[in-house]
């Protein structure tokens, strides 16, 4: 059997017909013979296992060099720490179930690393299919990702690493990420991001390759403002843990009163419900103090916190 040049991680719950895109996309790659790809279903009827076995059947010759699946518990980072311990690659990507790749994205990243053999992580941009910029307001220019710049240049569809660095400075932290049993709803990508750079890994941004994904505030709802203060919890207390610069969050937080005013002024009252939510829980966390409506799922969950020295879910950390 050929080894594989590129593990992806899918951690899924419930969301059959977007990882069935996404699992298309992979097959269709021009590298499908060199890409493996390990799914984590949360869900308890296992329908994206099923999409898999029906799609790349274990029992015969399937497109992909290797499959495996396996479930866990809730959250993603738990999820994709459980993937990890059956991936075999040395590069290793997490797609979110409901992005998916255009032509030849998957070889450019098997490429770059193959050309840098020192490389720790890569980085592309993520853009909805009429190709606008989803989640992010994507850097223009190519260079290194900088934990001044990562806000601009990463998030978990788009992220590549080596899977030496990654073992190097532990895994994901499961109190941070969707589903997680804190109340940090957001920041594990960028944490592991940041842990590589401060172990002197190099991770590069590449505005070429590109993951698709649609763009989520298109359509909002009230579910949507309630994720925004869990993701600003998350990344209030990614700045305290990674001890990053308050007159650059102090800008992100303007930018975003801002954006309350401006969306409210448009007639978008979910939308700016949702930056007020985001704002509330950045202080939140920025303080280590969760925002009412979180505190309840903190006492039940009996989390904290994560201190120095002390990183749950962060193997060999």
């Amino acid at each position: 059997m050929t080894a594989p040049a590129l593990s992806l991680v899918v951690t899924t719950v419930g969301r059959p017909q977007e990882f069935e895109r996404l699992l298309r996309s992979v097959i269709a790659s021009e590298l499908a013979d060199r890409v493996e790809l390990v799914l984590v279903d949360q869900s308890a009827d296992q329908a994206c296992a099923a999409v898999l076995d029906r799609l790349a059947p274990p029992a015969s010759p399937a497109p992909l060099v290797r499959t495996a699946r396996t479930t866990s518990g809730r959250g993603a980072s738990h999820g994709r720490n459980t993937g990890l311990g059956l991936a075999t690659a040395p590069v290793v990507g997490f797609p979110d179930d409901n992005c998916w790749y255009p032509e030849g994205a998957l070889r450019a990243v098997v490429e770059a690393f193959a050309d840098d053999p020192d490389l720790a992580g890569l980085s592309g941009r993520q853009l909805t299919e009429e190709g606008r910029p989803s989640m992010l307001r994507w850097k223009a220019a190519a260079g290194p990702v900088t934990r001044r710049n990562f806000l601009h240049t990463s998030i978990m569809s788009t992220m590549f690493f080596a899977r030496d660095h990654m073992d190097a400075v532990g895994h994901f932290d499961e109190t941070m990420g969707v589903g997680s049993f804190g109340w940090y709803g957001a920041g594990e990508e960028s944490d592991l991001v940041l842990r590589v750079l401060a172990a002197g890994g190099r991770v590069r941004y590449d505005p070429a390759l590109v993951v698709l994904q649609e763009e989520p505030r298109e359509a909002p709802d009230e579910r949507f403002v309630a994720k925004m203060l869990s993701y600003g919890c998350g990344m209030g207390h990614l700045w305290r843990l990674h001890g990053l610069s308050r007159a650059q969050l102090a800008y992100y937080a303007a930018r975003k009163v801002g954006g309350v005013a401006v969306r409210t002024a448009q007639g978008r009252p979910v939308v700016a419900r949702a930056d007020a939510a985001y704002l509330r829980g950045l202080a939140a966390g920025l303080v280590d103090r969760p925002p009412r409506a979180l505190r309840e799922r903190a006492a039940v969950a009996g989390t904290a916190a994560p201190r120095a020295g002390a990183r749950p879910g962060v193997p060999g950390a």
